[in-house]
């Protein structure tokens, strides 16, 4: 779990949470490279905060890999800001978005994950953000 940061104290804490889950629906950190793959985030933010902010907030999720390999965005979603304190989403990562079976000396298959939260109004990007780091992941 991490925290929003918001540019002022008044707007109160906010909560990031990802948590990356395999295609049945479990936490896991060993994923099939045939089957896609979700990450389940949640996030909330303070009264004050959902009263007056606007705009929208972007989730993305980015690999880089242990090693040779990929380092890219993997998944990502726009939610509109409604008013609501809590929000909860899934991004899906694709069957095949990272390799399987890599040649040696190309790609472990391994991946460090960092799923990341960010705010936009009026087409900007705001500095309320949150990053989630991890977990490490073994595509086989």
């Amino acid at each position: 779990m991490a925290y929003i940061q918001f540019p002022n104290v008044l707007f109160g804490p906010g909560t990031f949470d990802a948590v990356v889950v395999d295609n049945n629906g479990n936490p896991a950190d060993v994923l099939e490279a045939g089957t896609p793959f979700q990450i389940k985030v949640k996030w909330s933010i303070g009264p004050l905060a959902a009263l007056l902010l606007g705009g929208q907030w972007t989730v993305s999720a980015y690999v880089e890999s242990i090693g040779p390999g990929p380092e890219e965005l993997v998944a990502t979603k726009t939610v509109p800001l409604t008013g609501v304190q809590s929000y909860a989403d899934v991004l899906t990562v694709p069957a095949g978005k990272l390799p399987n079976d890599p040649p040696p000396n190309v790609s472990a298959g391994v991946y460090k994950i960092v799923t990341v939260l960010t705010h936009r109004n009026f087409s900007k990007i705001s500095n309320v953000a949150a990053v989630v780091e991890g977990p490490v992941l073994r595509i086989a």
